[in-house]
């Protein structure tokens, strides 16, 4: 009898260090089929605790943290969840967040830029990451917290970190001035860079390609994201500016071809903080991948 105490006082005591290690619940996942939360098999809901990490099967399922944040898992995937931030190891998920709650994919950051953003992000392949941003606008950054792009609503990006820590930046679009400087606004990722060297005064206004290194100094320009040290320069279209220049608050785009941004113009791949970016059409809106969850529920204890 006095052993049968001694094991009963022992697990409770197991199990109390467990709860108080854990810590409080950041919130609570619920699916229509079955999922695993750490390794433990649970259909239904369950609640979820900081580094908890979530996979799913053929159901897809939703989670729902304190902090107002929502992110959906699709069938096949697997996230690891803290209160500041959510891991993506496997597959797709889709965030809902008035805050900047980044979402880590492989090497990038995704967070909001807007209240009630909607944005998607999938693994692709080994290397690469998809992100599509259905409502609001995304910043997605590199491990070292370089900009890498500014996706609005409707926009889709797929992104491919580079070997090697010396990759070249590349990037195309509007050659405009501000504050005295030379910028340029990529038009695949949205992102404004300040230029050095080369001859640039000659395409000011006009849709230009830019290759160049980026510097370890701080950019000078407000609104620019790094300092391009310029190797090489093409132009690709005449004028086509007036609206990218007006947008960031820049000079440079007047005559009668500045027209509306980009007019005519496709967007290219581009490298950036040493990743390479492409625009994609379709983004991840394929029908069914978030299917068959439910949040309506409340957690189980």
């Amino acid at each position: 009898m006095k052993t049968r105490i001694t094991i009963c006082f022992t697990l409770i005591a197991s199990i109390s260090s467990y709860l108080m290690a854990a810590g409080p619940a950041i919130g609570f996942a619920v699916a229509n089929g079955s999922f695993m939360v750490d390794n433990s098999t649970i259909s239904g809901n369950a609640s979820i605790f900081d580094g908890s990490t979530l996979s799913t099967e053929r159901a897809a399922s939703k989670l729902q943290l304190n902090n107002g944040v929502r992110l959906q898992l699709g069938s096949e995937s697997r996230v690891r969840v803290y209160e500041g931030r959510a891991v993506l190891e496997k597959g797709v998920g889709q965030l809902t967040a008035s805050a900047a709650y980044p979402v880590e994919a492989r090497t990038l950051h995704i967070s909001s830029a807007e209240p009630n953003t909607v944005a998607r992000v999938q693994l692709d392949g080994a290397t690469g990451v998809v992100v599509s941003t259905v409502s609001g606008a995304v910043r997605v950054t590199n491990a070292t917290g370089i900009l890498i792009a500014n996706l609005g609503a409707g926009r889709a990006a797929s992104f491919d970190p580079q070997a090697g820590a010396a990759a070249p930046t590349k990037v195309s679009g509007c050659l405009l001035k501000k504050d005295g400087k030379f910028i340029i606004v990529d038009t695949t990722t949205n992102v404004t860079m300040e230029l050095q060297g080369g001859v640039l005064e000659k395409e000011l206004g006009n849709h230009v390609e830019v290759t160049g290194v980026a510097a370890s100094s701080a950019t000078t320009v407000s609104g620019a994201s790094q300092l391009i040290y310029v190797s090489s320069m093409k132009r690709i279209s005449k004028g086509s500016c007036a609206s990218v220049a007006k947008a960031v608050g820049a000079a440079g785009a007047v005559g009668a071809a500045a027209g509306a941004a980009g007019m005519g113009v496709a967007a290219t791949a581009a490298i950036v903080g040493g990743v390479a970016v492409a625009g994609t059409a379709g983004g991840l809106a394929a029908s069914g991948t978030f299917s068959g969850s439910s949040a309506t529920s409340s957690a189980s204890r």
